[in-house]
């Protein structure tokens, strides 16, 4: 994982846990998740992808 992304995913979690009031662990699963299924993907180079369904 590169920097960039590293630095993406943690602005995630954050905006996650202070948006939704959610624990670290719940923020890190959601976004878990949301990739899992294909919904958002983080590219190494830092830029988001949020699949619009």
């Amino acid at each position: 994982m590169t920097a960039k992304e590293r630095q993406v995913r943690e602005t995630i979690i954050t905006f996650l846990m202070s948006e939704l009031h959610l624990s670290r662990q719940e923020s890190q699963n959601h976004l878990a998740e949301l990739e899992e299924f294909g919904l958002v993907k983080i590219h190494p180079s830092g830029t988001f992808y949020l699949k619009v369904v």
